[in-house]
């Protein structure tokens, strides 16, 4: 499944979210989503998800430059972290929307012009590019509400369930 603009992971957040929702695998299946090395290397364990799928993400590789430029931008910034700003340079230096469950990255990235998805835009995209059905974006948000760990407001998994099943055909 091919989409316009990479979706570069950002955080274990995201990962975790589509692992507990179990739609991880199919996740995997658009063609512009990729991993930053940094993040794949340094902060993939066993209980972020399924490491064989997530090893199956591509990767991204930050430049020296980019890494360099880590140090110039943390002295502008206060409560990100060095991953946080090495995605936001990947994302702006690439023309990507950075995926992130992170508040202060989504925040920083919007101000400067990057755009951020999180797991419930993730996956209304998987379903209206017709990787996930209708029915599996369904049970995708009732095992994240269901999961005692999440993280996204109940109201909101409960209102883009309601979106869904509207548009589930009755028989």
């Amino acid at each position: 499944m091919n989409i316009t603009k990479k979706i570069i992971i950002t955080d274990t957040n995201i990962i975790t979210d589509l692992s507990n929702a179990n739609v991880l695998d199919k996740f995997i299946e658009l063609d512009n989503v990729y991993i930053s090395d940094m993040v794949l290397r340094d902060e993939i364990n066993s209980n972020t998800g399924n490491v064989n799928i997530i090893k199956k993400f591509k990767t991204i590789n930050a430049t020296s430059k980019e890494i360099a430029e880590i140090f110039k931008i943390a002295k502008e910034t206060h409560g990100l972290s060095p991953y946080d700003i090495i995605n936001f340079i990947i994302a702006r230096n690439n023309n990507a929307i950075l995926a992130t469950g992170d508040k202060k990255l989504k925040d920083y990235c919007e101000t400067n012009g990057i755009e951020v998805i999180r797991t419930l835009k993730i996956i209304i995209l998987m379903k209206n590019k017709d990787v996930i059905t209708n029915e599996e974006a369904i049970n995708a948000c009732k095992a994240l509400k269901e999961n005692t760990n999440t993280r996204i407001p109940i109201s909101d998994i409960d209102n883009i369930i309601k979106e869904f099943e509207k548009n589930s055909v009755i028989c």
